[in-house]
C-alpha cells in the first residue's frame, strides 16, 4: 500500500500528468481527460453530480466547485483504494432519491456492467428533467478487469440504450479512428513481449523508457488518422445524454 501511494504521488505530479495525458503519449487518456474537464466547467456551483463507478476518484479535483458524490461497487483492480467512495452499492440500485442530480458521470464503466439496460434506467431515475449524463464507453478495447468485462458499444447501441430510458443522445464523439486504434493495439502488444509487465511499477518504467518512440509513433498515427473520416473503428466514444 505504501508503494502504491508513492507511485500515485509520482503519477499525480503536474509534469508527469502533462506527459501521461498528452495526445502523443496516450491519445485515449488525453481524450477522456479533455472530455471530463470540458464538461466539468459547465457545471454550476449549486448543481449536483454523482460519479458512478468512480474507482479511485480520478476526476474528483475537477468537480471541487460543485456538489460531488462518488459511487462504486468496489470491485476494480485488486490494488485500488476505494476508501474514499461515498456510496458503496450496485450501479443498478443506488440509495439516492429520484431526480436527485443535475449530472451523472460514468466513465469507462459500462463495459463492466452485466446489465447495462438496468444501469441506464438508474441513470435516468437519478437525473432531474433536463439533466445530463456524461458517459464514455469502449468499442475497440481488449478485455480487462477479467472476469468483470461484458460488452463493447457501437454508437447505435449507445443511442438505443438512451432512447429506451428517456435519455436523448445529444453528442457522441469517437477517440480517433482506425489508425489511433491500430497504434493502441501495437503498443499493447509490448505487454506480451516484455518480462514482468504484470507489475505496475515495471509497466510505468517501460512506459517512460519507450516514451520518445511512443511520442514519435503517436504523431505519425495521429497524422494518418486524418485520412479516416468515418471513424467507425474507434477505441472509445464520449457521449452526452439529456433526460427528457
Amino acid at each position: 500500500m505504501r508503494k502504491r501511494k508513492l507511485l500515485n504521488k509520482v503519477l499525480n505530479n503536474s509534469i508527469v500528468q502533462f506527459i501521461l495525458y498528452s495526445p502523443l503519449a496516450d491519445y485515449h487518456q488525453w481524450s477522456l481527460l479533455k472530455f471530463v474537464k470540458c464538461n466539468a466547467k459547465k457545471i454550476k456551483k449549486n448543481e449536483k453530480i454523482i460519479d458512478i463507478g468512480a474507482g479511485e476518484l480520478k476526476y474528483i479535483k475537477y468537480f471541487e466547485h460543485c456538489e460531488y458524490k462518488s459511487q462504486d461497487f468496489c470491485l476494480g483492480d485488486a490494488n485500488w483504494d476505494f476508501s474514499k467512495i461515498d456510496i458503496k452499492s450496485s450501479a443498478y440500485k443506488i440509495p439516492e432519491k429520484d431526480a436527485s442530480f443535475d449530472y451523472v458521470l460514468c466513465t469507462q464503466v459500462l463495459e463492466h456492467l452485466e446489465f447495462p439496460e438496468k444501469a441506464f434506467s438508474e441513470f435516468s431515475r437519478l437525473l432531474k428533467n433536463g439533466g445530463k449524463l456524461i458517459l464514455t464507453a469502449p468499442l475497440g478495447f481488449g478485455e480487462h478487469q477479467i472476469p468483470y468485462d461484458f460488452f463493447r458499444y457501437t454508437k447505435y447501441g449507445l443511442k438505443s440504450l438512451g432512447k429506451r430510458n428517456n435519455l436523448k443522445l445529444i453528442e457522441i464523439k469517437p477517440h480517433g479512428g482506425i489508425f489511433i486504434n491500430l497504434e493502441y493495439v501495437l503498443w499493447q502488444s509490448k505487454n506480451k513481449l516484455l518480462p514482468f509487465n504484470n507489475i505496475l511499477l515495471v509497466r510505468y518504467l517501460y512506459f517512460f523508457i519507450f516514451l520518445p518512440i511512443k511520442i514519435l509513433s503517436g504523431g505519425i498515427f495521429i497524422f494518418l488518422d486524418l485520412f479516416d473520416r468515418e471513424k467507425t473503428c474507434t477505441l472509445n466514444y464520449n457521449c452526452i445524454y439529456e433526460k427528457i
